[in-house]
């Protein structure tokens, strides 16, 4: 019985350390391009500001070194990107883009989108 102890203990310590290891730099390059080494910039951004409580700030220490050694092995592929995107807008701004279009055809009538309520002049004063 012992042994399985001894055997599961080193195994799940292992899983939960690699599935936290590199948390921010996985999220930031899954996210539009933005700069080298992403993951660390936000994990500095967010130890530097004063909304996050001691035990996310806590999280975040310990990220800082996987998300660093994350970010340089995903270097060639941010550098790739980087050459990449240069005449092509965000994702976010083409499906805006689409929907405005959309709007303007009347074809999002009966999606359930509701436009957001327009100022009256009047209501201006």
């Amino acid at each position: 019985m012992t042994t399985v102890k001894g055997f599961l203990l080193p195994i799940c310590v292992s899983t939960t350390m690699f599935a936290l290891s590199g948390c921010s730099s996985l999220m930031a390059h899954v996210a539009p391009y933005e700069r080298y080494y992403p993951g660390t910039a936000h994990d500095i951004d967010m130890i530097g500001d004063d909304n996050h409580g001691w035990l996310m700030r806590s999280l975040l220490i310990v990220d800082l070194p996987f998300s660093a050694m994350l970010d340089t092995v995903l270097l060639p592929y941010d550098l790739y990107r980087a050459s990449d995107t240069e005449g092509r807008s965000s994702p976010r701004k083409t499906i805006s883009d689409s929907d405005k279009e959309k709007q303007n055809k009347g074809l999002m009538k009966g999606s359930g989108y509701t436009p957001p309520p327009q100022e009256k002049s009047s209501d201006k004063k």
